[in-house]
């Protein structure tokens, strides 16, 4: 009997929660919304038969003549999400109320009880009593499920869940706020104050922590329990150690351990062991280089806005208003999901190459443009562009194809932008200062980094390039690459450096500085900063192999 996946179990929960969509109007949010979009999309639920589809929001409602919603969203019903849920449902005149929910029914207890045992139909009992009181009749029907709607997937190999995006391992530099929060909710009593990452545990965390990890916790039992898996958990970082002891603790997972038939392994690694891919500027894949170079999708994470100007024939400055295309496979085009896996696994040169392919094949079969389809010469991007443009005289084949055209402009659009040199650039520093790591007669990687924040003009690069280089290097070298002299020449001259492009700091950077930039709130920055490298750069210090880099090769865990 083969295993089911847990691309194939995301696809039975998506499958589940359409049923209930008939007739509806459909309320969700955002985390939901983009694992919808990696699903099938909004014209799942059209097909499905909703009759709207909004976002769930405090400033949207059903019509007079609307009688059944839909909710779907990522979190406990708990908070925000209860009072948007209580405006929607008191502004409009809803007889019938399905709420889907991510979270199981533990976490909604977990989130308002804490701690302490309580059953979990109770919270969904009086939610119940709740929207029925909104509804402004007791005669009404309210339904509430759990469906955990969070996997995006990428491919059969590659699976995402943007809900827990904030969900970040924690750092040597959080043991002091660790340490505060545990002695105020002591209430007097003495007690032995954390001292290291390796003393935290569960308990000892942030209450909105708890239920994040609570939540993760849950998610990945229901995807094992579809899977029918039995697993062993392995967890390498103090954070993955945390959530690997829920997750072995939770009495419904002990219960699928003792039935479930396939064995499978569960590793928790926690990112901050080794940061060097994730801010390495160069990447194995070309959708690295997509998603750095390419904006977001608008309430994306995972998916980048592609501009279709060159295959709607309209000139960029016209003042026509184009809906931007995406990565995503549309539909059931199986060559988009090919091609999306191809961007995810190869090289620019052969995803670009095969792209290619895919839209001269499109092209021949749909006899467009007299097969002058270049398929001799090498595959550039200039040469993808015309292919593509071909499909912009025959709407059927344009379609058709709408996935895999949507994807070879994201393509062309990536390795045409002139920023595509600069973090080739970016790419060359990052190899200078892993020799520079390897070799001690070579200057230090951070005097090199703060020589570059001096002349940061004319060398064209940004506060957010010089950041993510010091996150490299502090990752890639360990404790001895960023000493206490550095940490002083570091908040000296990025506070000023803050100060200096005030009027031009990214959102990044702002959201780290904050509204008010000054001399002040540019110096508390920079300590915070030089913080978290401290932090990052004695991230494997508990591990006993794997610590170091040996000359220029990386050890990966």
């Amino acid at each position: 009997m083969q295993t089911a996946s847990a691309v194939h179990v995301s696809e039975a929960w998506w499958t589940e929660a359409c049923k209930k969509v008939k007739n509806a109007v459909v309320f969700i949010d955002n985390y939901t919304a983009e694992c919808l979009h990696w699903s099938g999309g909004l014209t799942r639920l059209v097909n499905a038969g909703a009759k709207n589809v909004k976002e769930f929001s405090s400033f949207e409602s059903g019509h007079k003549e609307d009688v059944k919603a839909v909710f779907m969203v990522s979190s406990a019903v708990r908070d925000t999400t209860v009072t948007i849920l209580q405006d929607i449902i008191q502004a409009s005149s809803f007889q019938y109320c399905i709420i889907i929910t991510s979270a199981h029914p533990n976490v909604h207890t977990y989130a308002s009880y804490g701690g302490r045992e309580a059953d979990e139909s109770v919270f969904m009992s009086d939610l119940e009593e709740d929207v029925l009181t909104w509804m402004g009749n007791r005669h009404y029907t309210v339904e509430i499920f759990n469906i955990p709607l969070v996997v995006v997937p990428y491919s059969e190999n590659l699976l995402m869940m943007p809900s827990f995006s904030k969900l970040y391992p924690l750092l040597g530099s959080d043991i002091p706020r660790i340490s505060k929060l545990q002695q105020s909710l002591a209430k007097g009593d003495k007690i032995k104050p954390v001292e290291n990452l390796g003393e935290v545990e569960f308990h000892h965390l942030p209450h909105e922590m708890r239920i994040l990890i609570r939540q993760f916790v849950t998610c990945i039992h229901s995807i094992l329990q579809g899977m029918n898996a039995r697993d062993e958990i392995y967890t390498v970082g103090h954070t993955s150690r945390i959530i690997g002891t829920e997750l072995d603790a939770f009495n419904p997972a002990r219960q699928r351990r003792k039935t479930a038939s396939n064995k499978v392994s569960v590793v928790l690694v926690d990112r901050t062991l080794d940061l060097v891919d994730a801010s390495s500027h160069g990447g194995d894949s070309l959708m690295g280089r997509i998603l750095s170079l390419l904006p977001r999708l608008y309430g994306h994470q995972l998916d980048s806005a592609v501009n279709m100007a060159p295959l709607c024939k309209v000139h960029p400055s016209s003042e026509w208003t184009l809906v931007p295309g995406c990565l995503a496979p549309q539909g059931k085009e199986e060559r988009a999901s090919a091609v999306l896996n191809t961007l995810v696994m190869s090289s620019a040169k052969e995803a670009l190459s095969i792209i290619n392919k895919h839209v001269i094949k499109a092209a021949s079969h749909k006899d467009l443009g007299g097969g002058t389809a270049k398929t001799t010469v090498k595959a550039t991007p200039e040469n993808l562009k015309e292919n593509i443009q071909q499909f912009a005289t025959d709407i059927d084949a344009f379609s058709e194809n709408a996935g895999l055209l949507q994807q070879g402009l994201g393509v062309v659009e990536a390795l045409s932008d002139p920023r595509y040199v600069h973090l080739d650039q970016l790419l060359s520093l990052e190899k200078s200062f892993m020799q520079s790591i390897g070799d001690p007669e070579e200057i230090c990687p951070f005097t090199q980094i703060f020589q570059l924040l001096k002349t940061r003009g004319t060398h064209g690069v940004s506060l957010d390039d010089i950041l993510t280089l010091m996150v490299y290097v502090a990752s890639l070298g360990g404790p001895e690459v960023f000493t206490q002299k550095d940490e002083y020449a570091l908040t000296n001259l990025l506070s000023h450096a803050i100060v200096e492009d005030k009027k031009s700091l990214s959102d990044a950077v702002l959201e780290l500085v904050g509204e008010d930039i000054d001399e002040v709130s540019a110096l508390r920055t920079a300590q915070s900063v030089a913080d978290q490298l401290h932090a990052i750069s004695s991230t494997r210090d508990h591990l006993k192999n794997y610590r170091y880099v040996d000359g220029v090769d990386r050890c990966y865990l």
